[in-house]
């Protein structure tokens, strides 16, 4: 078949321009799409208005922004979620790729339209939403995921919580993928240690890592850099006035490009102190950049070799401090700077989109049967 004739749809509450957000799944859409274009798709995106926004067409890819685009991302979270069934049904497409999106996961796009629909878990932890705010997100979750034929897991960890929720499942792992920009970062004399990503605190356990950071700060002899916005910064800069750190912690902002790439080269190592998360794209970035990375050992880092990451136990900060010193021994960090590169080649954006290309081919041939 003629791939010119498949029209693919994602809907991502994302995009990579979005100056509220522009997170990780924004950048697998934007990497997925202009090479399913290349390949003769058409490809759409559905994601949110945010201020300025307009819809445009960039390397192949045809973004629609929907919704209310306030300078509040929570509350265009929120109308995103309540409006995306009328759009779902007008959609006219071969596929739909649905990321999932926080709080409730799960949109139940099926249940809008007859265009079959893959699933998509960028967000699929309901119940750490749940602790978070008491309100049963994981009912949704629950629900939602029985309305699902296709699935498209990072990991084994997500294909079997969905496997449980939807025995009859169909699915394929296709994880991430890296540029091969990261791997040409060069290293400079190390000046810090580095965070990136959204300032989120109960997710990303930005409280875990500023306790743990606190306790051997005088014996590591690196300031801490936090890169990154989001809704919790003044909370941020609260719990580091409250531990003392105001000399040693510093909030450089947002980190793209040029920036990003020098705050990389300039780190000893990168933390990584999540709660919850998906198979990360800065974490596979960081690798890839010949940086090892400290993080807690849950499960959806099962995937990060301990020959390129420290993983303490879950939550531990007495353990996650004393790791952050044991990543700073010279002799230790220079084998993971290179175990993490090595691990990283597992990861491209070619193998990934010829993953895609062949799940959709395969459910376009079982939707054409029917």
């Amino acid at each position: 078949m003629n791939k010119r004739r498949y029209n693919i749809v994602f809907l991502d509450f994302d995009d990579i321009k979005n100056p509220l957000l522009n997170a990780g799944q924004a950048r697998a859409t934007y990497e997925v799409g202009t090479r399913l274009a290349k390949m003769g798709y058409f490809v759409t995106v559905y994601c949110s208005r945010y201020p300025g926004s307009r819809d445009r067409i960039e390397n192949g890819i045809r973004y629609r922004h929907i919704s209310l685009g306030t300078r509040y991302i929570r509350l265009n979270n929120l109308f995103y979620i309540l409006t995306l069934p009328f759009y779902v049904r007008q959609i006219k497409a071969d596929i739909i790729i649905e990321s999932f999106v926080a709080p409730i996961s799960t949109l139940c796009s099926p249940l809008f339209t007859k265009v079959p629909v893959i699933g998509l878990p960028s967000m699929f932890n309901a119940k750490a939403f749940f602790r978070k705010y008491h309100i049963p997100f994981h009912w949704v979750e629950r629900f939602g995921s029985r309305v699902y034929k296709y699935f498209l897991p990072y990991s084994d960890i997500d294909s079997m919580k969905m496997r449980l929720l939807n025995p009859g499942i169909k699915y394929k792992i296709v994880p991430q993928g890296v540029d091969d920009e990261y791997f040409r970062v060069k290293h400079n004399t190390p000046k810090h240690i580095l965070f990136l990503s959204r300032l989120d605190i109960e997710q990303k356990g930005i409280d875990l890592l500023l306790e743990s950071y606190a306790r051997v700060k005088n014996k590591l002899h690196f300031p801490l850099v936090i890169a990154g916005h989001g809704p919790d910064r003044e909370k941020v800069v609260e719990l580091i006035k409250r531990l003392g750190l105001q000399k040693d912690v510093k909030l450089v902002g947002s980190a793209y490009g040029v920036k990003k790439k020098k705050l990389i080269a300039d780190a000893l190592y990168v933390v990584f102190p999540s709660r919850h998360d998906e198979l990360s794209l800065w974490a596979l970035e960081a690798f890839a950049s010949g940086m090892p990375i400290v993080a807690f050992d849950l499960p959806e880092a099962i995937w990060m070799s301990k020959k390129a990451s420290l993983k303490a136990k879950p939550y531990d900060i007495a353990e996650y401090a004393s790791f952050l010193l044991k990543a700073a021994n010279p002799s230790r960090n220079k084998n993971m700077r290179i175990e993490a590169r090595r691990l990283a080649r597992a990861y491209t954006w070619k193998k990934v989109v010829i993953l895609f290309d062949e799940f959709i081919s395969e459910i376009l041939k079982i939707e054409s049967s029917k």
